[in-house]
């Protein structure tokens, strides 16, 4: 059985950078919490660690 995402992070963010992560995540048929997660695992994975398998939803298929 997969895992599913149950942890809850918050983000205090500008009108405009929550406008731009909106706009970037409907370009690529994601939802914001999946393009958020895939671009926080890019830089964690930048400085040398390897984040968890993230499980899939279902727009990241």
């Amino acid at each position: 059985m997969a895992t599913r995402n149950t942890e809850v992070f918050n983000l205090r963010c500008s009108g405009e950078f929550m406008a731009a992560i909106t706009e970037a995540a409907a370009r690529k048929n994601l939802t914001q919490s999946e393009f958020a997660r895939r671009a926080i695992a890019q830089h964690i994975e930048r400085t040398g660690v390897k984040p968890p398998q993230a499980p899939r939803t279902r727009k990241s298929r």
